[in-house]
């Protein structure tokens, strides 16, 4: 039978594998909105109960502090993660995963493969924390009868504020997380928000090849720099994610520049995206030229060229396709990275197209 009818591609979980290795890369799926899935990371959900236990213990927040903390913090990080779903479907591209995991949310979006999606698809995460501090401060201006709390400009420097009210309470907390994250996704560092859009001003300018090479590089020191800060504060609450986030960051930077490097720029001459330094596609062939050409009985060495340049890629993505299945077949559907779902899930929709085009003549 063919791979699409496969029972392991249906992302319905495997039997088989390790429950160990769930308990490192499995999800729990909570609901899905929009046509977009989310999931959270089981490591997430863990630290989740961890730290509501330690909250009832005689030293801890308490129980409803907790729960407003992680329940803040989660609906903002998602509606962040929403952001970025919502511009890269807005500029044309496709949407319908995120992940939620220790170190934030992760959405897996398909934008166009040019500067100027990939830009606005970046900038719609801290966009919606922006108009989540807009609309924070709204209420809590209206419900405090004219009087704006003390917003914080740099959360972590700020003192803790006494409401007058738990409406005013709640808004000023909203407004201090999002604002907080959107400082925060605005560090240079990549892969975070700022990283990339980082990288993806340059590539306006230098391509994609060079503008990743430096993004990396500027990543690795800003990583640095995050993890020192953190050391100096390790006895504070964000002090040991700091360190750890850097790492993290450190290490993706690392990997990614040593790609790029084995694979070179001319890794990144695809006809279907576009690498160079543009804004928009790349020219396309006037329709009387296209017309003629098809009613030339002879083809050109630049025709000939692309006929077998289009011929290598489909080989390349059947070769990856089958070396996917393949690991799937023998580690189990949860061994996946997100990329490598994404290519199984995109070649069954193209597979679903031929299959209804086929019916319908």
């Amino acid at each position: 039978m063919g791979w699409q009818d496969r029972p392991y591609y249906r992302d319905a979980g495997s039997s088989s594998g390790s429950p160990w290795m769930w308990l490192l890369n499995g999800s729990v799926p909570l609901f899905t909105v929009f046509g977009i899935r989310v999931r959270m990371h089981v490591t997430l959900l863990l630290l989740i109960v961890l730290g509501l236990f330690g909250a009832v213990l005689p030293h801890g927040m308490g129980l409803s502090n907790a729960l407003t903390v992680f329940g803040v913090l989660f609906v903002v990080i998602l509606l962040h993660e929403f952001g970025h779903c919502f511009a890269a479907r807005w500029m044309g591209g496709d949407a319908d995963d995120i992940l939620m995991w220790p170190l934030g949310g992760l959405a897996m979006t398909g934008a166009p493969n040019r500067p100027w999606p990939q830009l606005v698809t970046t900038m719609g995460g801290p966009a919606v924390n922006l108009i989540i501090c807009f609309v924070a401060a709204v209420v809590a201006f209206i419900v405090s009868g004219g009087h704006l709390p003390p917003l914080p400009l740099f959360p972590l420097a700020s003192e803790y504020h006494i409401p007058t009210s738990l409406t005013e309470y709640y808004c000023w907390y909203v407004f201090t997380v999002s604002w907080a994250l959107f400082l925060f996704n605005l560090l240079p560092i990549f892969p975070m928000d700022g990283g990339r859009m980082l990288q993806e001003i340059l590539w306006f300018r230098i391509g994609y090849y060079r503008a990743t090479l430096i993004a990396c590089v500027v990543g690795m020191v800003g990583s640095v720099l995050m993890a020192a800060y953190g050391a100096l504060h390790l006895g504070t609450w964000f002090g040991l994610n700091l360190i750890i986030l850097g790492a993290c960051c450190f290490l993706y930077c690392y990997q990614q520049r040593a790609v790029m490097k084995a694979e070179g720029p001319w890794a990144f001459e695809d006809e279907n995206n576009d690498y160079s330094a543009s804004m928009w596609k790349p020219d396309e062939v006037d329709e009387e030229q296209a017309a003629k050409r098809k009613t030339t009985k002879h083809l050109s060495r630049r025709a000939v060229k692309k006929l077998r340049k289009m011929a290598q890629a489909e080989e390349a993505e059947q070769a990856r396709l089958d070396a996917i299945l393949a690991k799937v077949s023998a580690q189990g559907m949860q061994s996946l990275t997100w990329k490598e779902r994404r290519v199984l899930h995109k070649a069954t929709q193209r597979q679903r197209e031929v299959e209804v085009t086929r019916d319908s003549e």
